[in-house]
Formats: structure tokens, C-alpha cells, sequence
């Protein structure tokens, strides 16, 4: 997936963010695209109506 250089970084910082949240609490760490990616399309496609809403596409 492309996205702008800030974007990423923004992606990047939540990942470790998160990462660094499961190692503290004793989880370990989440694998980036094995875990993090994977959730993170599981998380929109649950989220459709609110991705439209902010992707402008009217629901009928």
C-alpha cells in the first residue's frame, strides 16, 4: 500500500506505540505485519459505515 511519507511515519509511530505497550505490559512484541497490519484491515472493514463517512460516500 503507498502512502505519503507522513502517513507512514504516522503508521509507523502507532505500531510502535503498540508494540512497545504489549512488551510493558508482558505480551511480547507484535509482529508488524503478521499482527498489527493484519488487525488494522480487520479493524476497518468492521468500521465500514465510519471509513465512508470519512472517505464522503453517502450510505443508502
Amino acid at each position: 500500500m503507498y502512502l505519503p511519507d507522513e502517513k507512514a511515519d504516522e503508521l509507523n509511530k502507532l505500531y510502535e506505540r503498540l508494540d512497545g505497550r504489549s512488551k510493558v505490559a508482558g505480551d511480547g512484541a507484535i509482529e508488524k505485519h503478521a499482527d498489527f497490519m493484519e488487525v488494522l484491515v480487520e479493524f476497518a472493514v468492521e468500521h465500514e459505515g465510519e471509513l465512508a463517512d470519512r472517505l464522503g460516500i453517502s450510505q443508502e
